[in-house]
């Protein structure tokens, strides 16, 4: 007998069993080792460049989030060990041994390197932070892995389609967030601050007298946009998929060659395929003339329910922080409310200047302090330009001064801040005593 649910149990049955749907697990273990491989490649590099000396050891004091002061760097070597066992977890991500032991090591390393320092926040560590969990809770490493070589894990050459998908969502993210971040007026109107970032490149040969032209900041702007905006259709869609890579990997080469940005083209440029068909890493393989033997594969892996509500709670997470800013009053370009985990990737370029009038009521003391007194100029760029990073700053002042004898202190500021080559503007109220005002996270 036919209920008026019917049709729509039916459709429900039908949508959850093509989710169901088993597929080749050979891109998402392709993701886990191009993963492993930017993760490694990523440590390696902060180790080469001297940054564990310059960034973790050598500022007296950290720019710490809310509620995470405890963080600290490891004293002496164990700073330079701490970034060694990142590499070493994503060496071993990478070749699958002990792969998801691997991916928890990574996260808890990593994620406590990133809340050393607020100053130091870059969008792509987010991107990897959750990409990492993701893959932590999804059944990577039963091919192509060393776990799975071994014996150490039962081999699987499928997992159910939604897996992919929830694989894809993170990447996808990126270029649509930070597509709908680009719809505004210094973006498409001024052309800023591509203008003045492109102006600096003038010297490049063949292109820099381009970069002199009125017109170059707004259509790189505008092109930029339609970019993030329309990528991830042109990937899904199978038709149009390997021209569109061939634009991310255009994409990104240029802005890796004209801007300094890290590994985010690089580790954009690797993590992208996955948007490709779940078994191209085989095909291309026997284009080239290697056949990677397939496991057998009896019944349909089952998948715990705990990894489907993780991995849609992650899924969820990647959706709602970069787009919380929103909720909160004000433009997050100024007030950076909601800033952290937003994705807003190459949209602001700011300038300030700080300095701090610190008073003492009790004995009607003042002096000034200039933020290079406690910190690095690397932190003084930071924390004269933003407004989370000027109150946390403004806290360590107070907590010196209480050290040197004045158990009750008022810290003001004199901070300007110019944004996108806009006229500049106060940071914060000349009256507002931050060392009074509360550290919050947004």
């Amino acid at each position: 007998m036919l209920t008026a649910t019917a049709p729509v149990d039916r459709a429900v049955r039908q949508v959850t069993a093509a989710h169901a749907r088993a597929v080749s697990s050979a891109s998402l273990e392709a993701l886990r080792i191009a993963f492993g491989l930017l993760v490694a490649a990523s440590a390696l590099r902060f180790l080469a460049r001297g940054w564990v000396g310059s960034l973790h050891l050598a500022p007296e004091h950290h720019l710490t989030y809310p509620g995470f002061d405890w963080v600290a760097p490891l004293p002496g070597a164990g700073a330079s060990l701490h970034v060694a066992v990142v590499a070493f977890a994503g060496l071993a991500i990478a070749v699958g041994w002990r792969t998801r032991a691997a991916l928890g090591v990574f996260l808890v390393a990593f994620v406590w390197m990133e809340l050393i320092d607020a100053a130091l926040y870059l969008n792509h560590y987010w991107l990897m932070t959750l990409l990492g969990a993701l893959l932590f809770v999804l059944p990577v490493g039963r091919a192509w892995s060393f776990d799975a070589w071994t014996g150490r894990v039962t081999p699987s050459s499928e997992v159910p389609v939604w897996m992919v998908w929830a694989a894809r969502s993170q990447v996808a993210v990126v270029y649509v967030v930070a597509g709908i971040a680009k719809l505004n007026a210094d973006w498409l109107l001024r052309g800023e601050p591509l203008g003045m970032w492109l102006a600096a490149r003038g010297d490049r040969p063949l292109v820099g007298p381009l970069f002199d032209l009125p017109l170059t900041p707004l259509v790189a702007s505008w092109a930029g946009a339609i970019f993030d905006l329309t990528i991830v259709g042109w990937l899904v869609w199978r038709r149009s998929r390997p021209w569109a890579y061939v634009a991310v990997v255009v994409f990104h080469l240029s802005t890796a060659a004209l801007f300094q940005i890290g590994l985010f083209p690089w580790a954009m440029m690797a993590l992208t395929p996955v948007f490709f068909a779940p078994s191209w890493p085989e095909r291309m393989l026997r284009r080239i003339g290697v056949v990677v033997p397939r496991p057998p594969q009896a019944d349909a892996p089952t998948t715990p329910t705990w990894v489907r509500r993780a991995a849609l709670g992650l899924v969820v997470v990647n959706l709602v922080v970069p787009l919380r800013h929103y909720a909160y009053a004000g433009d997050v370009t100024e007030n950076e409310a909601g800033y952290y985990g937003s994705l807003r990737v190459m949209l602001t370029e700011k300038t300030g200047t700080a300095r701090f009038l610190v008073t003492d009521p009790t004995t009607d003391q003042a002096w000034t302090v200039a933020p290079g007194d406690y910190f690095e100029p690397w932190q003084v760029g930071q924390l004269a330009s933003r407004r989370d990073l000027l109150i946390t700053a403004a806290h360590v002042v107070a907590a010196e001064a209480r050290a040197d004898g004045h158990p009750r202190v008022e810290v003001r500021a004199d901070a300007w801040v110019s944004i996108n080559g806009r006229q500049r503007r106060r940071l914060v109220d000349p009256a507002l005593d931050l060392a009074a005002l509360e550290r919050r996270p947004r």
